[in-house]
This record gives structure tokens, C-alpha cells and sequence, in this order.
């Protein structure tokens, strides 16, 4: 039968990506790590992690395993330091996933604070526009922006946002502000792929439109240099471009012209996911940050 310093031992290796860095986190030999994965292994009478001299993959058993491991360590970690048995340190790993632009604007420049208050936490970011699925995927957190689909993620909103149309001044001086819904058809944008088919208000109606797009970009923060260089019209949140407006490096156009136009931000992680002081931690940090 395996214990607790089996599963930690396990959860070790995993994060360490190997025995030997495992062994060195964990003070002991890489015997001992080697012992504990074995007897872990033959105890659950399954392959948790496929090795040899060069190669590291967990197993299908061993994705699940550690997931659902983690989370009951974390909590029994938790409720120690609730009555006074363990100190004040955060450990562990947490696996976030979020978009560029919240990233660097929001959470790359608290980040340093936020280390150094919490120095036995280690942070995995899988940065991306793309929609990341949050179990399939393995991770802890998802920051999101805009309307949610998936009911099997419980949400908490940071923040509300709204989205706009925008261009640098040195676009307009080229092309001209456009007026109405129907001049936008005559102009340049630049776009996220999925970007290109719009909803926008034409009077009392809501009419469909179809971007003309110079080329299309698949990080948001890229997107927004090529928008503040002026190659065209770009689709953005306002809270990650409300410097620049504010500065005249960019300029709304036709201001709420998007349909359904709100983008708030969401603290999101799996519905049966355990609630453990990592996770809320970063929750409260990203409280935090998202002033403007």
C-alpha cells in the first residue's frame, strides 16, 4: 500500500520532470524517489509514468492520477494550516492559462509582488487567445474575456469590459474616419481570425459584416501593434488599449457599433475542482490588479 509520501514523491517528479531534480526538491536520494514511483505504480497496478534514460511522459492513468492527487494534498495542506498545523507558506503548483494582452498588461507587472509574497507557489502560464479547455488541458485557472459557454467551469467576474473599434490617428490621416456602418465595407482591418464576421448596430437593426482584413494575427497583443502602426481597423477590449486611447495613439471608431459588445473578465476554474489557498491566492491577486 502506498502513503502520503508516495503521492508527494509522485507529484515531484511530475512537476520536476524528472527523479533526479525530483530527488533534489525532496532532500532524498534518487533511490528512495525511484522506490516510491515503483511501489506507487504496483500498488495502483498501473503505469503512471512512461521513462527511460532520455524520455518523461505521464500515462493516460498518470494525467488523471495526478490531477486528482494534487488536489487532495493541496487540500489536506490547506486544512493543516487552518488549524494551526502547518506554517503560512503557499506551495505547490498552479497552471494558468490566460490571453496575451491580459498577461502582459495586467499580470506580467504585478507579477514580482506577487512572487515574492508567495515564494514556495510556482506558476506554469499557457498564454493564448485560443480557447483553452481548462480540464482537458490540465489546468488550475483560466482568465477569460467575454461571454461564457462552458457550464462545466465555475465563474468568478474580475472586472467589466467592453469591446471597441480603434485605429491609429496615422490610418485615419490616410484613409479617413469613417462615418457610418456602410463606409467601414471600403476599409482595412486587423484582425484574430475568428474576428472577421461581426455584428454591428446600423440604426435599429443589427446587420452582419464581414471584415476586409489585410492579414489576421493570432496574438492580441500583436494584433495591437499592428493596429497602433496603422494597417488597419482592430476589434479590442477597452481596458487593454485605455492608455493608448487616452494618449491619441489610437482613436474609437464609430463608438458602440459592436453588437453585444461586453467583454467582462472571468476568474475561472473546473466545477469539481477542490478550493485550495493557491488558487485563491491568485484570485485575490488578480482582484487586485485589473485598476484603470
Amino acid at each position: 500500500m502506498y502513503n502520503l509520501n508516495d503521492l508527494e514523491t509522485f507529484i515531484a517528479i511530475v512537476e520536476n520532470r524528472g527523479v533526479l531534480a525530483a530527488a533534489s526538491s525532496q532532500s532524498l536520494s534518487p533511490a528512495t524517489v525511484s522506490h516510491r514511483l515503483s511501489k506507487l505504480e504496483k500498488a495502483l497496478s498501473t503505469v503512471l509514468i512512461f521513462r527511460d534514460s532520455r524520455n518523461f511522459k505521464l500515462s493516460p492513468a498518470g494525467e488523471v492520477f495526478y490531477q486528482r492527487a494534487g488536489e487532495v494534498i493541496q487540500a489536506l495542506h490547506d486544512a493543516e494550516y487552518q488549524i494551526g498545523a502547518r506554517g503560512s507558506s503557499v506551495s505547490g503548483l498552479l497552471r494558468v492559462t490566460m490571453p496575451p494582452w491580459v498577461f502582459s498588461k495586467y499580470v506580467m507587472p504585478n507579477l514580482l509582488n506577487f512572487e515574492q509574497q508567495y515564494q514556495n507557489l510556482k506558476l506554469d502560464f499557457l498564454i493564448t487567445d485560443q480557447l483553452v479547455n481548462v480540464v482537458d488541458d490540465a489546468q488550475d485557472v483560466a482568465i477569460r474575456v467575454g461571454k461564457l459557454s462552458d457550464s462545466g467551469l465555475l465563474a468568478r467576474k474580475l472586472v467589466d469590459n467592453h469591446r471597441l473599434l480603434c485605429a491609429a490617428p496615422s490610418y485615419i490621416e490616410k484613409y479617413g474616419l469613417p462615418k457610418n456602418v456602410d463606409e467601414l465595407a471600403a476599409h482595412y482591418w486587423v484582425c484574430l481570425p475568428w474576428q472577421r464576421q461581426l455584428k454591428l448596430r446600423q440604426g435599429n437593426k443589427v446587420v452582419h459584416f464581414n471584415a476586409q482584413t489585410r492579414f489576421t494575427i493570432s496574438n492580441s497583443d500583436n494584433m495591437t501593434q499592428a493596429a497602433l502602426a496603422g494597417h488597419g481597423i482592430a476589434i479590442k477590449s477597452y481596458i487593454a488599449i485605455h492608455d493608448e486611447l487616452k494618449r491619441g495613439r489610437l482613436v474609437e471608431v464609430l463608438p458602440s457599433v459592436l453588437a453585444d459588445n461586453q467583454a467582462p473578465v472571468w476568474f475561472l476554474k473546473p466545477q469539481n475542482s477542490l478550493t485550495t489557498r493557491k488558487t485563491e491566492v491568485f484570485y485575490s491577486f488578480t482582484q487586485s490588479i485589473f485598476t484603470i
